[in-house]
Formats: structure tokens, sequence, C-alpha cells
């Protein structure tokens, strides 16, 4: 039989906590200094994205990786429009469909750089050798 890892009850809860608030925190990050810096969610929003999924990735326990490669274009969406309309509240024309397939376009590149490193962090974390795997005895 092999060792069983015991965790404290809270140790788990902290531990998830950080998995998500900590990229989180460093995507809303990326988009503020982005809208502060006057030219719309760019580089660096895409930039904090990426970092943002591949920290997700690396804090997250194996058996829930799967959301890793799921979450990102859905928090990226939430924030962009969040940040859109504070930044620049809806006027005339604002809450449009045209609105809403601008910000979708805007944000692919980030959402695009988040599934790339959270992809590329999850296959190391697979792959690496002598790392949680147990040899197949039959």
């Amino acid at each position: 039989m092999g060792r069983r890892r015991t965790e404290k009850p809270g140790k788990r809860t902290r531990r998830a906590g950080t998995a998500l608030l900590a990229p989180g925190a460093l995507l809303l990050a990326g988009a503020v200094v982005d809208e502060a810096a006057g030219a719309g969610l760019g580089r660096i929003f895409a930039l904090s994205a990426a970092a943002a999924a591949a920290l997700a990735a690396v804090l997250c326990a194996r058996a829930h990786a799967w959301w890793v490669l799921a979450a990102p274009p859905l928090v990226i969406a939430a924030v962009a429009v969040g940040a859109q309309l504070v930044a620049a509240p809806a006027g005339p024309g604002g809450g449009t469909l045209a609105a809403a397939a601008h910000w979708a376009l805007d944000t692919f590149p980030a959402m695009a750089a988040a599934e790339a490193a959270a992809a590329l962090v999850l296959a190391v974390r697979t792959f690496r050798p002598g790392r949680g795997r147990r040899a197949c005895h039959a």
C-alpha cells in the first residue's frame, strides 16, 4: 500500500482559495493597468491573463486541473466586460450587440494566451518524469 497524504481540513480550503484568488487578482490588476493606460484592454491584459492562467494551473490540484482549461475564456470575458463598463459606461448605442462583438474581438488574444499558458503548464505537470506516477503492477 502507498502512503496517503494527510492534510488538515482548513489547508485544502486555503489552497483552493489561493488557486482562485491569486490568479483573479493578477487578471484584475492587468485590466486596471491596461485601462489606466488609456488604450483599452491590450497587451498588458493579455500578458496578465496568460500569467494568471499559468498560476492557476500551478496552484490547482491535479484532480481539478480540468477547470483551468475551461475557465479562462469565461473569466476573461467577465473581467473584460466589467472593465469596459467601468471605463466607458454605456452611452447612446454603447450597450449594443456591436459593442459586445467588439469587446469579444478585443479579448480574444488574452483568451488565446491564457489557454496556451494553462495547457503548457498542465502538460509539463503531466509529463514531468518521476512526479506523481505510480508503477503499474499487474
